[in-house]
Order: structure tokens, then C-alpha cells, then sequence
């Protein structure tokens, strides 16, 4: 796998098509960097987050004025709102990859994972899939857990792919198909990962500023990803045997 290649790709779409990026990414960015910006001026004591989360744990915890429960329950529900933005926008990538869409209407299509139920719904119950499986393995051992979740890393995209060819598969077959297709890949796709680290790093010293382009890199970067392997899986399985 050429991750160089991969990057360098996404960095040149991006950089032709930066202002089509900065609406396309907007509203995750500016959730992003509203609750981050919130935690910087409000942050939480240590000690009492230490304290909260044992009453939590001992069930002592005084619901309704327990300011750590309400950064949980904050934080969860940012993720999942932002979680399915990213996976609407993975989508909006990956056609761009694929050369099947234009850089226009960009704030229409940030929000294209609500423009489909079958998009909505198969976000939502693979994600939940996906979390729970992961969460099993792990409890044999963190590795096992982290590389399975690896393996399912492509399950949204496979599923996406089958409702736009008309030909609509089960969420747990995405999953199966996902595992088969990062087979020999997942190595590939933990290197990738960690090549971001220092542009992560990065950013936190920008305050997310740098989520403004980073966001679009990253996303593009995968889903040239997905795109390749998915090319190659197909040519293996048309070569003559």
C-alpha cells in the first residue's frame, strides 16, 4: 500500500478545492471546536473528576447535579452527532475519489447522511455493531480489540456501496465483508493512522484552527484508502485462477 501516495493525493484535492472543503467540514469543525473551546474556559478539577467518578462507580453519585455526568453525557452525544457528520462526509469523499461527484453544494452535501434513511440507519446500527464486537474482544485483550476494530473500519463504506448499486446487504455482512476485505491491510491501515499523530498534535496548539484544513486531509486520505483496496479486491477477484 502506497500511503504516500494515498496522501499526497488527498493533500492535492484538497489544496485545489480548499474552499469547497471549509463548507463541506464546517459544521463538524465548528462543533469541534466549540466544545473544545467550552472545556478550555470551564475545564474540570482533577480530584473532582477523580471523586465524581467513584460515586458514580458506588452508585452514590446525586443525579441532575452531577457536573461530570453532564460532561458524559455532552461529550457522548457530541460524538455521535459528530461521528455521523464524518460518516456522511466519508461518503462525499470517497465519490470524490471516485470522480462521481462535483465540488459544488457543499453545505447540502455536509449533511448527507440525513439525506438517505438507509445511509441514517446503517450508520447507526453498524456503528453499534461495530462498537459492541470491538468492546467483546477487548475484553479478552486490548490488542485484539483495537485490531478488530480495524478489520470492521470498512463495514459503513461496503454498506453504502451495496444501497447505491441497488443491491442492499445486511449490516452484519458489511461487517463480515469489511473483515475480508481489510485482510492483509490492517497493518496498512494503524500505519496510516499514526501518521496523522503529529499533525493532531499539531493542531492542539492552534486551538483546532488546524482542523480546518487537517479535517478534509484526513478524511480524503481514508477514503483514497477504502477506494484502492476496494479496487484491488475486485481486480483479484476478476484475474482468471
Amino acid at each position: 500500500m502506497d500511503r504516500v501516495g494515498l496522501k499526497l493525493e488527498a493533500k492535492r484535492i484538497v489544496s485545489s478545492h480548499f474552499p469547497f472543503f471549509i463548507l463541506l467540514f464546517l459544521p463538524v469543525i465548528i462543533i469541534q471546536i466549540g466544545y473544545a473551546a467550552a472545556y478550555t474556559m470551564n475545564p474540570l478539577d482533577p480530584n473532582e473528576i477523580m471523586t465524581e467518578a467513584n460515586q458514580i462507580a458506588a452508585g452514590t453519585a446525586r443525579l441532575g447535579s452531577n457536573e461530570l455526568m453532564n460532561v458524559y453525557l455532552l461529550s457522548t452525544l457530541i460524538s455521535i452527532i459528530t461521528g455521523l457528520l464524518l460518516s456522511g462526509m466519508m461518503f462525499v469523499c470517497i465519490d470524490i475519489i471516485r470522480n462521481k461527484t462535483k465540488f459544488d453544494q457543499p453545505v447540502t452535501k455536509s449533511f448527507t447522511i440525513l439525506n438517505n434513511g438507509q445511509y441514517f440507519m446503517g450508520a447507526i446500527v453498524i456503528g453499534i455493531l461495530t462498537t459492541v464486537l470491538t468492546l467483546l474482544w477487548s475484553i479478552l485483550l486490548i490488542v485484539p480489540g483495537i485490531i478488530k476494530g480495524f478489520a470492521y473500519s470498512q463495514a459503513l463504506n461496503i454498506y453504502r456501496d451495496s444501497v447505491d448499486a441497488g443491491k442492499p446487504i445486511g449490516y452484519l455482512e458489511a461487517i463480515t465483508r469489511s473483515r475480508q476485505l481489510m485482510a492483509g491491510h490492517k497493518m496498512d491501515y494503524f500505519v496510516m493512522q499514526l501518521s496523522f499523530i503529529g499533525w493532531y498534535i499539531l493542531n492542539s496548539f492552534t486551538y483546532g484552527i488546524l482542523l480546518i484544513w487537517l479535517q478534509p486531509y484526513f478524511q480524503l486520505s481514508f477514503a483514497n484508502f477504502y477506494v484502492k483496496i476496494s479496487q484491488q479486491q475486485t481486480l483479484n477477484e476478476r484475474a482468471p485462477k
